[in-house]
C-alpha cells in the first residue's frame, strides 16, 4: 500500500471499523440518506481534513445525491464525460474519483489530496458501500416491487369496476404521477389520425389540459408513430424529439418525460406520459411500470366502451321491444278496425258508416273527398267546412299518382294523413285522417284500411250497377234488333227492370270511332260514365226524359222521349259536340231515327238510325244527323237497307256497268244531269263536241233501256248513279 500523504494520515484500523459498521448500519435499514451520510462521514473520517460528497448521475450530468431531486443545475460537479466509465480509484485535478456503481453513483474528496493515493482500506470502504448500496437497493426494490403490485391492485380494482371512461382515466393519471415519483401526468387517447389530452393532473397551464400531438410531434408522437415506449432525460436539451411543444415545457418547466402507449389488438389507441420538473433518467423499471398502468388503463378503456357497447344495444334492444309491442298492439286494433269495416261492408253500410268507424277508432277526424275535393263521407267532432279550404289548397301540390302524403295544415288545421283512393287504376278521390291524436303512423295504417274497405265499396257498387248495365244492354238490344219473339220477351222484361218504353219515342245510335291509329280505348265502364256524363251535359231543358243507355263495342243506343224534330237535331248536334270533348281523339257520329210509336217499332227506328249515322260518316268528320232531315242521300241509303243496292243498279245500269266505255258513259251522265240536261253545257264542261255528248247519251240510253228525254227515265238514272257512287266510295 502506497505511503499517506504526511498531512492527511490514514486513520487506524478501528476507526474503519467503526466506519464501516454505521454503513452497514445505515445499509441493513435500508434508508439511502442515512447511508449517503454515513459514507461521506467514513470517506472524511479515514482521510482527515478533507470533505466527501457522494454523487449520482442524472439528467446527463454528476450531482450531489442531496441535491438530487432539486432539479437545479448548480448542484452538478464537472467531471469528464469518461468519468462514466472510470471503474478504479483515480486523482483528477484537485479531487479523488471513488466509483461506487460504476456510471451511476461515486464519491469525490477535495480539499487536501495531493498526496492519498489508492489504498486498501479505501478499496474496502469503496467496497462496503458498494454492498451497502446494493442490499439498499434490494430493499427499495422489493418495497417497491410490493408497493407497485398493491397499487395495481388498486388501481384495476378502482378502474374495473368503474364504467365511466372520465373516472377511469382520473384514477390511471394519478396512480401513474405517485408511483413514477412524476410531477405531472396525463393520458391521451386517439382521435382519427391524433392523440388528444383527455385527463391530466399535475399541469399549470390550461393548453397543457387541450394537447393534441400528431405522429412524430413531441413524445407522445413519436410514442403514437413507433407503438413503443420511450422517454427524454432533458426535454428542451434533447435532440430526438421534435420541438413543436418546446414553449409548452418551458411553461411547465418539465425537463424529464416518459410515455408508452395505449395498445387495443396491437393498435394504439392512445398514450399514457409523466413529466418531471427536474432533470432524471427513468429507469427499464420505470418504463415497465408505465406499460403496467398502460396495459391496464387499454383493459379498463376497453371494458367500458364494451360495457357502454352492451348498455347501448340493451336500450336500444328496449326501446325496440317497446316500439313492436306498440306496433303489436296497433296491428291488433287496425286488425279489430278491418274486420269492423268489413262487417259493416258486408251487412250494406255506406262510406259515412266506414268514415264514422275509423273516425271513433282514431278519436279524431275522417274524410272521404271526391276528385272536386266536394265531401262524399265525414266523421269527427271537427267542422268540415273550417278545415276544408286548407285540406284543399294542401291537395292541389300532392299529384294523384303519389300512394300517401303528411299534410301539416299548421296549429289551427292540425297535421292530416292523406292517401288517394283508385278503383281500377281511376283517381276517384281522397281519404283523409287528422293525425293529432295518434301520430302518423297510426293514422296512417288506418287511413289504409279505410282506402281498402271504400275501394271495395266503389267496386260493390260497381259490379251491382255494371249488372244492371249489362241486363239493360241485353234487353234494349234484343227489342232494337231481336226476332219478333226476343223483342216481345225483351219488352216484357223492361218493365221489371224500371225501363219505361210507353210512349212516342226516338233511338239514337252514337259511334265512337279512334281518330288516329294507335288510339288508346279505356275500359267500357269508364266509357259509359262519361257517355252518361256527357248526355246528361248536352240535355236541354226540353228533353226530360231518357229512357235508357246501352253501350256494345263502340256503338251507344239511346232510346229517350220524343221531341219536336228541330229539339232533336239540336240535342244530337250538343251531343256529338259533348262526346268529342269528353271523349278526346275521338271521331263521334250520331245519327237519330224519326218519331217511333210504341216499343215495337224501335227495330224500324233502329234501321233509321243506322241509315243517318251513314249519312254523317260521308261527312269524313264527327257530326249528328236525324232521320227526317236525311234528304236524298237518306232515301239512297234506305234502299240498301230495304231492297238492297246492288239490286237496283243491276236492274237500271246492269249492261252499262260491263261495257268498256263506262266510266266515260258515266261521266257524261253525270256531267249531264250536272248541267240540268243541257247537252250544250255538258259539252263544253267536258271540253268535247256537243254531237259527242249526244252519241254517248244515245249510247247510255241503248245499254240502259232508259229514256233520257223523259223526266221519269232521267230521275231514275239520276239515283242510279248516286248509288254507284256511294258505293263506290266515290264523293255522291
Amino acid at each position: 500500500m502506497a505511503a499517506p500523504h504526511p498531512a492527511n494520515p490514514v486513520t487506524t484500523r478501528s476507526e474503519l471499523s467503526a466506519s464501516l459498521a454505521s454503513i452497514i448500519a445505515a445499509a441493513s435499514r435500508g434508508l439511502y440518506e442515512l447511508l449517503f451520510a454515513e459514507t461521506e462521514r467514513a470517506f472524511a473520517r479515514i482521510i482527515p481534513g478533507v470533505a466527501s460528497r457522494v454523487l449520482m448521475r442524472s439528467g446527463g450530468a454528476w450531482r450531489e445525491w442531496s441535491a438530487f431531486n432539486a432539479g437545479q443545475d448548480q448542484f452538478a460537479v464537472a467531471l469528464p464525460e469518461d468519468s462514466l466509465g472510470w471503474e478504479r480509484v483515480r486523482r483528477h485535478d484537485s479531487i479523488l474519483f471513488v466509483p461506487i456503481s460504476i456510471g451511476a453513483i461515486c464519491v469525490v474528496v477535495d480539499g487536501g489530496v495531493e498526496g492519498v493515493e489508492a489504498s486498501d482500506d479505501l478499496d474496502i470502504l469503496r467496497q462496503c458501500v458498494e454492498l451497502a448500496l446494493q442490499n439498499c437497493e434490494l430493499q427499495r426494490i422489493a418495497s417497491q416491487n410490493l408497493d407497485e403490485v398493491q397499487s395495481l391492485q388498486r388501481v384495476a380494482t378502482r378502474m374495473l369496476k368503474s364504467h365511466d371512461i372520465s373516472e377511469i382515466l382520473l384514477n390511471i393519471t394519478q396512480e401513474a404521477k405517485r408511483l413514477l415519483d412524476s410531477d405531472i401526468c396525463g393520458v391521451l387517447l386517439r382521435e382519427g389520425e391524433e392523440v388528444v389530452m383527455r385527463r391530466c393532473v399535475g399541469n399549470h397551464s390550461v393548453e397543457t389540459a387541450s394537447l393534441r400531438m400528431k405522429p412524430g410531434q413531441g413524445l407522445a408522437g413519436r410514442v403514437l408513430e413507433h407503438r413503443e415506449p420511450a422517454s427524454v432525460e432533458d426535454y428542451i436539451a434533447s435532440g430526438t424529439i421534435s420541438r413543436d411543444f418546446f414553449h409548452l415545457a418551458q411553461v411547465e418547466m418539465v425537463r424529464s418525460a416518459l410515455a408508452a402507449p395505449l395498445l387495443d389488438r396491437a393498435e394504439v389507441i392512445g398514450v399514457l406520459e409523466v413529466w418531471r420538473r427536474r432533470p432524471s433518467t427513468f429507469t427499464q423499471m420505470d418504463s415497465s411500470r408505465l406499460v403496467a398502468l398502460a396495459n391496464l388503463a387499454s383493459i379498463a378503456i376497453e371494458n367500458a366502451n364494451l360495457y357502454t357497447s352492451q348498455r347501448s344495444m340493451v336500450d336500444e334492444l328496449a326501446r325496440a321491444n317497446e316500439a313492436l309491442n306498440q306496433r303489436y298492439d296497433a296491428v291488433r286494433n287496425l286488425s279489430s278496425l278491418t274486420q269492423s269495416l268489413l262487417q259493416m261492408l258486408l251487412q250494406g253500410g255506406g262510406l259515412a258508416a266506414i268514415v264514422a268507424s275509423a273516425s271513433s277508432f282514431l278519436e279524431t277526424d275522417v274524410a272521404i273527398l271526391d276528385q272536386n275535393l266536394q265531401v262524399r263521407a265525414w266523421g269527427g267532432s271537427g267542422d268540415v267546412n273550417s278545415v276544408l279550404p286548407a285540406i284543399a289548397s294542401a291537395l292541389g301540390t300532392v299529384g294523384a299518382s303519389r300512394s300517401a302524403d303528411r299534410l301539416d295544415l299548421g296549429e289551427r288545421d292540425g297535421r292530416w294523413f292523406v292517401q288517394p283512393l283508385l278503383i281500377e287504376g281511376e283517381p276517384l278521390g281522397w281519404v283523409l285522417g287528422r293525425a293529432d291524436r295518434r301520430g302518423f303512423d297510426v293514422t296512417e295504417l288506418a287511413v289504409a284500411q279505410v282506402v281498402m274497405v271504400a275501394a271495395l265499396y266503389q267496386l260493390e257498387q260497381r259490379a251491382a250497377s255494371r249488372a244492371r248495365a249489362e241486363t239493360i244492354d241485353a234487353l234494349v238490344w234484343d227489342i232494337i234488333q231481336g226476332d219478333e219473339a226476343a223483342q216481345a220477351s225483351a219488352i216484357d222484361r223492361a218493365a221489371e227492370n224500371k225501363i219505361e218504353l210507353t210512349g212516342p219515342m226516338r233511338l239514337f245510335l252514337c259511334e265512337l270511332v279512334p281518330s288516329r291509329v294507335g288510339g288508346s280505348d279505356r275500359s267500357a265502364s269508364a266509357v259509359r260514365r262519361q257517355i252518361t256524363q256527357a248526355i246528361s251535359d248536352a240535355k236541354p231543358s226540353s228533353m226530360e226524359r231518357i229512357r235508357a243507355i246501352t253501350l256494345r263495342g263502340l256503338t251507344v243506343a239511346i232510346i229517350c222521349s220524343d221531341e219536336p224534330l228541330d229539339d232533336a237535331e239540336r240535342w244530337a248536334d250538343r251531343l256529338a259536340r259533348t262526346l268529342m270533348d269528353e271523349l278526346a281523339g275521338r271521331l263521334v257520329l250520331v245519327g237519330g231515327s224519326s218519331r217511333c210509336a210504341e216499343a215495337r217499332g224501335l227495330t224500324v227506328a233502329y234501321r233509321e238510325s243506322l241509315i243517318a249515322l251513314d249519312v254523317v260518316r260521308q261527312l269524313g268528320r264527327s257530326g249528328a244527323v236525324v232521320y227526317d232531315r236525311a234528304g236524298v242521300v237518306g232515301m239512297l241509303l234506305s234502299l240498301r237497307h230495304e231492297a238492297g243496292m246492288q239490286r237496283f243498279l243491276e236492274l237500271n245500269l246492269g249492261d252499262l256497268l260491263r261495257e268498256k266505255q263506262r266510266d266515260v258513259l258515266l261521266e257524261t251522265l253525270r256531267a249531264f244531269f250536272d248541267t240540268n240536261c243541257s247537252q250544250e253545257a255538258a259539252a263544253q264542261r267536258l271540253g268535247v263536241h256537243r254531237k259527242t255528248i249526244s252519241y254517248r247519251l244515245d249510247k247510255v240510253a241503248e245499254l240502259t233501256g232508259l229514256d233520257l228525254s223523259t223526266h221519269d227515265d232521267r230521275l231514275v238514272a239520276d239515283l242510279s248513279l248516286y248509288v254507284y257512287r256511294l258505293l263506290a266510295g266515290q264523293p255522291t
